[in-house]
């Protein structure tokens, strides 16, 4: 048995991963729940914070593995059970996400935080509807809690409903104080203060800031139509040989037959050097 007297518990572990997370910091958390796992790979708070820590970074598949671990060893773990529901949705697995957000319900249909998973939870899966139901009745079990307001503007802006999330962001606001715990204070951005289950990285088209040393090779590419550039190419070459492809009926056979062609091609290329793009593994 490791006798190491600086060696952290698994709490302390956490308790760092947390903090970590709130400031999202999620590979440095990520690493704090790692330090953790090796302590106690069973541990199902440990499993349901790497569960979390996947879900940030758009990793639906490895999300929901550690999010199954931790249920394993304790079926009702709340974080685990709203990591999975949101794992789900964003694996594309829309009927086992809904039934994941009801299972929150079941659990305590008089939580308002049950409430807003479950909303964001079927609004994710592609359920406006339900969604917007479980937002109001989280501000009418909570309405002096922001994140419940918060939840009600971001579910509503999704739906084209403006007036209703600027009412909304407007009563969070109302409801802020300088000194609220992190993640509770309103801000610009109503994503950045929901419950931190709810957050992912947004994806972006070019990952390349001002001051990353490879922006040159993520907009150019590493080859020929590999960077955002080419991709961009691509897909504007199947566009304009599409267009008197499809429409340009007094065209001769043959010469139409090439535009189809050329459009074709630079589709497929574009479509597979996306995939790559996304996936790269």
């Amino acid at each position: 048995m490791d006798s190491d007297p600086t060696r952290r518990t698994v709490a302390e572990h956490l308790q760092r991963a947390e903090l970590m997370f709130d400031l999202g910091q999620v590979p440095d958390a990520r690493a704090e729940v790692d330090a953790a796992l090796r302590v106690d790979p069973l541990d199902p708070d440990a499993n349901a914070m790497a569960a979390a820590c996947a879900l940030a970074v758009q990793d639906p598949d490895e999300a929901l593995v550690y999010a199954g671990a931790a249920l394993a060893h304790k079926p009702e773990h709340p974080r685990a059970m709203i990591t999975r529901g949101y794992a789900l949705a964003d694996a594309g697995r829309r009927e086992e996400a809904m039934q994941a957000a009801a299972s929150l319900l079941d659990l305590n249909r008089d939580s308002w935080r049950h409430h807003i998973h479950y909303a964001l939870i079927t609004r994710r899966a592609g359920a406006g509807q339900p969604a917007l139901d479980a937002a109001w009745n989280a501000v009418n079990l909570a309405p002096d809690q922001p994140r419940t307001h918060l939840a009600l503007a971001a579910i509503a802006e999704d739906l084209g409903m403006d007036d209703l999330a600027k009412r909304s962001r407007r009563a969070a606001t109302d409801l802020g104080t300088e000194d609220a715990a992190p993640g509770t204070r309103p801000g610009s951005d109503p994503y950045d203060e929901l419950p931190p289950e709810a957050r992912r990285a947004r994806r972006k088209w070019v990952d390349a800031a001002p001051d990353d040393p490879h922006w040159r090779e993520k907009i150019y590419g590493p080859g020929l139509f590999r960077g955002a550039i080419g991709r961009s190419v691509l897909l504007g070459i199947a566009v304009v040989f599409a267009v008197p492809a499809l429409l340009g009926t007094e065209i001769d056979p043959v010469p139409r037959l090439f535009f189809a062609a050329v459009a074709v091609t630079a589709w497929v290329g574009w479509f597979t050097v996306l995939r790559r793009h996304r996936n790269p593994e």
